[in-house]
């Protein structure tokens, strides 16, 4: 592994995610299955997956093996991230704002001019969609059978300090203020029973989303906005 992706990721802008089974012990009983777990229920809905299961193995990226768990990681562009499944069933993954990596973006999809790293957060790209994500990895994970007795969800979004919401698309209108937040990590922490990820992953993902954005000052979003949003993500329309 590259030894220095975690600290690469935790340079700038960076979320932690962390799942963690309310009754510890060993829930996946080979250590190959840790990965494969992952594998199976990553989640594709726009062109990159979460979380990023790398395909090959190189100076950017690799699957490694570590004494009860496996890892995957990669830094390649503006895509850095490092998670792990441990045998217990704990799942902690490490993943980059793409948007403070922007002077890496490649293959032209940022213009040239607009390849400058800002102290910003992407509203859609960044929050809504990566939020929606997550808990919809949540509810496949919990379909395994791995977090029957519950799980404990902690997410923090980190170097926050003075970073201002944005949205990054053209086809909408910019937000009608300047959105800040005045401290350094938000974080949020919740219990879930299994029956309610299986069922509500996406209004748990939405939660999140409006709570990450009052840590803003952002208290009057666009509700149905964001929930149309959250659908065109979840319908491959994004």
């Amino acid at each position: 592994m590259n030894t220095d992706v975690l600290k690469i990721i935790k340079s700038k802008g960076y979320w932690r995610i962390n799942f963690e089974p309310v009754v510890y012990g060993e829930k996946i009983k080979k250590l190959g299955e840790c990965k494969d777990i992952v594998e199976k229920n990553i989640v594709e809905l726009r062109g990159w997956d979460y979380p990023h299961y790398p395909r090959r193995t190189g100076k950017d990226a690799g699957l490694d093996p570590g004494s009860n768990f496996y890892q995957g990681w990669i830094d390649w562009y503006d895509h850095k991230e490092l998670w792990r499944m441990y045998q217990s069933a704990q799942f902690l993954h490490y993943f980059a704002l793409r948007d403070d990596w922007m002077e890496l973006a490649h293959w032209g999809i940022v213009p040239d001019a607009a390849k400058e790293s800002k102290n910003t957060l992407n509203i859609i790209g960044e929050v809504v969609y990566e939020m929606t994500e997550v808990f919809e990895f949540l509810s496949r994970l919990t379909r395994t059978g791995i977090y029957d007795e519950g799980v404990r969800v902690s997410i923090s979004l980190n170097k926050t300090k003075d970073r201002e919401l944005v949205v990054m698309d053209a086809m909408r209108a910019p937000l009608m203020g300047a959105y800040k937040a005045a401290v350094d990590k938000i974080e949020f922490v919740r219990e879930y029973k299994k029956e309610e990820l299986l069922d509500q992953s996406k209004e748990f993902a939405f939660g999140v989303i409006l709570y990450i954005f009052e840590r803003f000052g952002w208290d009057n979003p666009p509700l149905g906005t964001i929930k149309h949003d959250q659908e065109n993500l979840l319908s491959g329309k994004a």
